[in-house]
């Protein structure tokens, strides 16, 4: 699927977000490198179960990336 993120192979969205507990749903999204990952796992969610503390740490996640992102370009221009 992605090479950016070979998370979406290994586990994707129907099958990390079908777990019952949180810490290995967090494990997981901690794995993801990109935002388009991050969507597709948000939609997947969004859709299906719906829980609160998993779209906010999916939103986290997406924040950090652009966080990283942003400084590395700042960094890059310096």
């Amino acid at each position: 699927m992605s090479d950016a993120d070979p998370i979406l192979d290994k586990l994707p969205p129907e099958r990390l977000l079908d777990a019952d507990h949180l810490q290995p749903i967090v494990a997981g999204i901690n794995c993801m490198h990109s935002i388009e990952t991050i969507q597709q796992y948000l939609a997947h969610e969004n859709q299906h179960e719906n829980r609160t503390p998993v779209q906010s740490r999916l939103r986290e996640r997406a924040r950090e990336i652009r966080r990283d992102e942003s400084d590395a370009e700042e960094q890059a221009a310096t």
